[in-house]
C-alpha cells in the first residue's frame, strides 16, 4: 500500500513582486509580497508516480549541486537529505513554473528548512540570501536570491538596495474600498532569462540607460514609497507613470494579446497595467478605481483583487 506522508507541514507560499521589475538589477527597490494561492511542501512516498519520480530526480541534481558549494554545503544535513531523496522524497507543489512566482524558490526555502544544521537556526536576512542565491542558481544559472528568500520568511520583504532587504508590515487592506491593485492571469507563460537578456542589451544603449536610471527606477521608488507610507494619490500618480512608460519602453516583456489591452486601460482610464516580475507572460498587475468595472470589461480574463486600498 502506498504511504504518501507530508515530511513537514509547513507549506511554502508563492510570492509576487509587486515592485522592482528590472529595476533591482540596477539597484532599485523592490517590494516583495507572499502570495498564498500556490504553494508546495515537501512529501514522501514508497512507490512515485512520475510526475513524483521527476521532483525526486530533480532533487537529487539539487544535492548534488549543493554539496559542490561549500558554503551552502556546511550549513545542510546533505547525508540526511540524500537517504530521504532515497527513500522516496518529493517537492509536490500548485506553483505554476515561469510565472515568476518562486516556484523554484519554493523548493530552495523547503530544502533548507528541512536540512538545515542546527547550528545555523538564527542567521541574518543577508546571509540566508547569500545562501539561498547559490542554492537557486542551480535553476537559473544566476539568483538574486530574493524569490527563496521570501518563500522562507513568508512576511513582506522591502529590497531597498542589494545590500539592504528588510521584513516589513504593509498597510491594512479596505477591504470595503473599490481602488484595488489586482492581478491579471495571462494563461502563458514567461521566459525569465531571454528577456533579462533582452533587457540588459537595452541598458547597453545609453539613451536607455539614462531613461531608466533617471525616470523608471525613480517612478518604481516613488511607487514603493507611496505604497508603504499611505500616501494613495501619489502612489496612483506614479502607478501610472509607471504603465505608460512601461508601453513605451518595454515592447518585448509585454504579451503580445496584452497590448491593446494595455493601452486602452491608459486612454480610458478605467484601469492601468505594470508587469508582474520580468513579463513575457505569467500575471500582470493592475490598478482600478472600480474593479467590478473592469471585470465587466472583461468577463474572460482571470482578474483577482490583490489588495484594496
Amino acid at each position: 500500500m502506498d504511504q504518501n506522508l507530508e515530511m513537514n507541514k509547513k507549506k511554502f507560499f508563492s510570492k509576487i513582486l509587486l515592485f522592482g521589475e528590472y529595476g533591482i538589477i540596477k539597484n532599485s527597490k523592490a517590494l516583495v509580497i507572499p502570495y498564498k494561492k500556490f504553494y508546495g511542501s515537501l512529501k514522501f512516498s514508497s512507490k512515485l508516480d512520475n510526475v513524483q519520480k521527476d521532483s525526486n530526480i530533480n532533487l537529487k541534481q539539487l544535492s548534488k549541486y549543493i554539496k559542490n558549494k561549500e558554503f551552502v554545503s556546511n550549513k545542510i544535513n546533505t547525508l540526511k537529505l540524500d537517504s530521504d531523496i532515497e527513500n522516496g522524497l518529493y517537492f509536490e507543489s500548485t506553483i505554476p513554473e515561469s510565472y515568476g512566482l518562486g516556484s523554484s524558490g519554493s523548493v530552495v526555502a523547503a530544502i533548507y528548512e528541512s536540512y538545515k544544521k542546527e547550528v545555523f537556526v538564527d542567521l541574518e536576512i543577508s546571509d540566508l540570501k547569500l545562501i539561498f542565491s547559490l542554492m537557486e542558481s542551480f535553476f537559473h544559472g544566476q539568483s538574486s536570491g530574493i524569490d527563496p528568500l521570501s518563500c522562507y520568511v513568508q512576511k513582506p520583504l522591502l529590497v531597498e538596495s542589494k545590500n539592504s532587504i528588510n521584513t516589513i508590515d504593509i498597510p491594512p487592506q479596505n477591504i470595503n474600498s473599490k481602488r484595488t491593485l489586482f492581478i491579471i492571469d495571462t494563461e502563458c507563460k514567461g521566459n525569465t532569462q531571454g528577456l533579462v537578456e533582452i533587457f540588459l542589451n537595452k541598458l547597453r544603449q545609453k539613451d536607455f540607460e539614462v531613461f531608466f536610471e533617471n525616470e523608471f527606477v525613480v517612478a518604481t521608488n516613488n511607487s514603493i514609497t507611496n505604497f508603504l507610507e499611505r500616501k494613495y494619490e501619489d502612489f496612483e500618480s506614479n502607478f501610472i507613470e509607471l504603465s505608460k512608460k512601461t508601453f513605451n519602453n518595454f515592447q518585448e516583456m509585454i504579451p503580445i494579446n496584452y497590448k491593446n489591452l494595455w493601452m486602452d486601460g491608459i486612454e480610458k482610464k478605467d484601469y492601468y497595467l505594470k508587469l508582474c516580475g520580468s513579463g513575457g507572460g505569467g500575471f500582470l498587475i493592475g490598478l482600478a478605481t472600480d474593479l467590478d468595472k473592469v471585470q465587466k470589461l472583461f468577463p474572460d480574463k482571470k482578474i483577482e483583487a490583490l489588495y484594496r486600498f
